[in-house]
């Protein structure tokens, strides 16, 4: 999340240069995606499970933001960003919704191979259409990160989770993306 602010949404070909730019002049190479407006949601993966999903709940948001996960949402207890944009887990959404979105997160998954534990990030644009905003292979997983609310929502405790990540990284038989195991969908 480092360099990613409220001036990272910008609406010109002029807005993009400059904030590459100043990107790559504070912190090195920089990344430019498409902003997606929509419904924003994490699936997260340990080994053969899908955990339930978690939704961001930009509802809140100070008037005049966007609706994004900056640095300051993520890691500024107690500011206007933080506060507006709380995790809802498990997320309330549609069955046939979930479903698509776990295809989703499950095939960029498998695209890069990830192994152990991750998480997908995703909006969920206009049209019902899920677009993949990150495939993150080392989330947080502090006790009070996503992943750690997904699990808790799957009925893990903390240490389940930490041990299950010790049991998956101490396996010593690897697979190719291509062969993994058809995952479990854990629900609350």
């Amino acid at each position: 999340s480092v360099g990613i602010d409220q001036a990272a949404v910008v609406q010109t070909h002029r807005q993009v240069r400059q904030r590459v730019l100043q990107v790559e002049k504070d912190y090195g190479p920089a990344i430019v995606q498409q902003y997606i407006a929509g419904r924003e949601f994490g699936v997260g993966i340990l080994g053969s499970t899908i955990l339930p999903l978690s939704e961001i709940d930009f509802s809140s948001m100070p008037g005049g933001t966007w609706p994004i996960l900056s640095f300051d949402a993520k890691w500024t207890p107690g500011c206007p960003e933080h506060t507006g944009s709380p995790a809802v887990c498990p997320a309330r959404v549609a069955p046939p919704i979930a479903r698509q979105l776990r295809t989703v997160a499950l095939a960029a998954w498998r695209a890069v191979r990830g192994q152990g534990y991750g998480r997908v990030d995703l909006r969920l644009d206009e049209n019902g259409q899920p677009w993949i905003l990150e495939v993150n292979p080392n989330p947080d997983i502090s006790d009070d990160a996503g992943l750690s609310r997904m699990a808790q929502a799957a009925g893990l405790s903390y240490d389940d989770l930490i041990l299950r990540m010790v049991e998956l990284a101490l396996t010593t038989e690897r697979k190719p993306a291509t062969e993994l195991p058809d995952l479990e969908v854990r629900t609350a």
